[in-house]
């Protein structure tokens, strides 16, 4: 017993790390599904659960619901907000166009693999910085330190290693999309931003890695850059080159201290006292064995040092393998595109809306049991015939319907539409539609705000990728100047706009 009590006393640095770092993984992996499960257990306790307080009320709620069954259904929401169909295709097309479709996160497991290497690799350099920071330390302290400069070189090379590759993955997406830009013999490079709540075929007769940079892109003329991945490259070959050296420093310091003891053990055999040492054998007898000696201790001390070098070269080796694998891992995981990571986690991670729905069938079943039970309860209890026939799915679905109504996007959609409400006059509000009539009648009227504002190349591009059409761009491109219609860059650009069109309709008549 005492034994074990020593052994956690002599490590309790290095369990207490251990076990906050299992503390931190575990809150981490279970925090929806620890969540969802206290409430399931509090909903379910018996007497004093959600379901047995509720079934107490039957106070009256909105649209046919009760409270009790209201209260119930908005506890189990967070945990199962879906979206619909058409939101769910645009996040899909979102991933697709930015090159993220079929890439995930990176996973948890991949985290604690990289931060276990980093600790295993670093300890030995570790301890050997730790004894130089305290010379007159004991040993715990040095312990200490060495746990302090692990837990710091975890840190920093875990996460620069995973910004370089991931930094990597996306300079190279957008310089080979800026590649394609130029054998086209564009004039201009530039973002057109897309973000994920825009319609996702706004940009859909673009070619494909103009798509790329319009999700990809986080501003005007970004083509990436590979500064993580050299400051990453920097930092590892300092590491590796000074642990080296420091390694080979001490061996040799190792090595003198030994012949140092030797020496000094011979010296105090002489001086023992024993009237033999004192004996000196011939030089004829001598010289021979001390050269034997000699020669013997000078190659044991050149096999330990090419020993110790082919190790410290071995160790040196594993650490640079253990960064390239940090880079590969933010290489392989995350996403390039700015709102990818949203659009991911929207969708669940599910390519299909059907199987998105199936994820969620078991838990809305379960909650759907917990409805049911919760009805039953107050109908039993209840004095006059209830019919309580409501479920956690139409719950959902007039929630959606709510959130659709009260979104201010949705409220101002009609807006733009109104313009064009000059069709009929309508008789009710003549005093008011008159007056645009009247300014509206003369032809020459739409043509001054064309004129005076002298829209830039810019602007008409956008507005051409706006109308999205072919008769509207035409009375659009007819209404400009004649300074911007003999545009050269504007006029390249249309051809290629009609060029990507023509085809598009071939590609389309082919399937």
């Amino acid at each position: 017993m005492e034994d074990f009590f020593g052994f956690i006393t002599k490590n309790i640095v290095a369990i207490g790390t251990m076990a906050a770092a299992a503390l931190v993984i575990m809150a981490y992996i279970a925090n929806q599904r620890f969540k969802l499960w206290v409430v399931d257990f509090w909903a379910t306790f018996p007497v004093i659960g959600t379901i047995a307080r509720l079934s107490r009320d039957k106070t009256k709620g909105n649209n046919g619901w009760l409270r009790a069954e209201e209260k119930l259904c908005a506890a189990y929401k967070p945990f199962v907000n879906l979206i619909t169909r058409r939101m769910f295709d645009q996040r899909i097309e979102y991933m697709r166009k930015s090159a993220d479709l079929g890439r995930t996160p990176t996973p948890m497991w991949a985290w604690f693999l990289l931060v276990i290497l980093v600790i295993a690799e670093g300890m030995g350099f570790s301890y050997l910085l730790g004894s130089w920071m305290a010379r007159e330390g004991s040993a715990n302290t040095h312990t200490l330190l060495m746990f302090a400069i692990v837990l710091v070189l975890c840190v920093i090379l875990v996460a620069l290693t995973h910004f370089a590759g991931h930094q990597y993955y996306r300079t190279s997406l957008l310089r080979s999309c800026f590649a394609r830009y130029k054998e086209r013999g564009s004039d201009e490079y530039s973002v057109h931003t897309v973000a994920l709540k825009d319609d996702q075929d706004i940009d859909s007769r673009e070619p494909d890695f103009k798509q790329t940079i319009n999700r990809v892109g986080k501003h005007s003329h970004d083509v990436g850059s590979y500064a993580g991945g050299i400051i990453a490259i920097i930092a590892i070959a300092f590491i590796a080159i000074v642990s080296t050296y420091m390694r080979v420093q001490n061996m040799e310091a190792e090595m003198a201290r030994v012949v140092t003891g030797e020496a000094h053990v011979a010296s105090s055999s002489q001086a023992s006292g024993n009237p033999f040492d004192a004996l000196l054998l011939p030089e004829s007898v001598t010289s021979s064995q001390n050269a034997a000696d000699s020669q013997a201790k000078n190659e044991e001390m050149n096999a330990f040092s090419k020993e110790g070098l082919a190790a410290f070269a071995m160790l040196g080796f594993i650490f640079v393998i253990t960064q390239i694998v940090g880079m590969g891992t933010g290489y392989k995981y995350g996403f390039a595109g700015r709102e990818s990571d949203q659009a991911f986690k929207a969708t669940g991670g599910f390519s299909t809306y059907e199987d998105y729905l199936s994820y969620y069938r078991p838990l809305r079943d379960m909650v759907n049991g917990r409805l049911k039970d919760l009805q039953q309860r107050i109908e039993s209890k209840s004095h006059t015939k209830l019919s309580l026939n409501k479920s956690f799915d139409d719950f959902l679905r007039e929630q959606r319907a709510q959130e659709m109504m009260e979104d201010p996007l949705t409220e101002s959609n009609p807006a733009p539409e109104t313009h064009p409400a000059v069709q009929p006059a309508v008789p009710v509000s003549a005093p008011v539609h008159t007056q645009p009539a009247v300014t509206a009648t003369p032809p020459s009227a739409p043509a001054a705000p064309v004129e005076a504002p002298a829209p830039t190349l810019a602007a008409v591009q956008q507005e051409m990728l706006r109308l999205n059409n072919a008769d509207a761009e035409k009375a659009y491109f007819l209404s400009l100047p004649d300074s911007m219609r003999s545009n050269p860059a504007l006029l390249t650009w249309l051809k290629e706009r009609k060029a990507v069109r023509a085809a598009a309709v071939q590609a389309n008549d082919l399937f």
